[in-house]
């Protein structure tokens, strides 16, 4: 029973991020489900959320294709344990949204211990098939 709560609420989460508008409350809700997509390593979540353009620049300097981070998270060599959104700030210009944000990502370690990013970032977001995509990404280390 678990089991299908948690697929009906993975497509659920996925569905919402369809069908949308162009205004500041679409775009913040497209990023909060990112994080939970994320989260919960849904590959078609990510599909819909991610533009096929995708730069993706982590707080590390590396970088990351729409295929190679989702192919990251699936293949659980990044596991995103949880996502808490400290600071949200989305604007839109025309069809590209703009948020900046500080974030805290617990991430999970292959041998079960978990490491934890106090981030600030930017991404830009594209809307595009009736639907928001997340075409950039960069993050910066906070102090601790």
């Amino acid at each position: 029973m678990k089991k299908i709560t948690l697929i009906l609420s993975l497509m659920l989460t996925t569905l919402g991020v369809m069908a949308q508008k162009a205004d500041v409350a679409s775009l913040k809700e497209a990023e909060l489900n990112r994080f939970k997509v994320m989260v919960a390593q849904d590959e078609a979540g990510l599909q819909a959320v991610l533009h096929h353009d995708l730069f993706y620049t982590h707080s590390s300097a590396s970088t990351d294709t729409k295929e190679t981070y989702i192919n990251s998270i699936v293949s659980k060599k990044t596991i995103y344990a949880a996502i808490e959104s400290e600071e949200l700030v989305p604007r839109i210009y025309g069809k590209t949204g703009i948020i900046n944000g500080i974030v805290t990502i617990k991430n999970q370690t292959k041998e079960g211990n978990f490491t934890f990013n106090h981030l600030r970032y930017t991404d830009v977001w594209v809307f595009e098939g009736k639907r928001w995509q997340m075409v950039s990404w960069q993050s910066t280390k906070l102090p601790n």
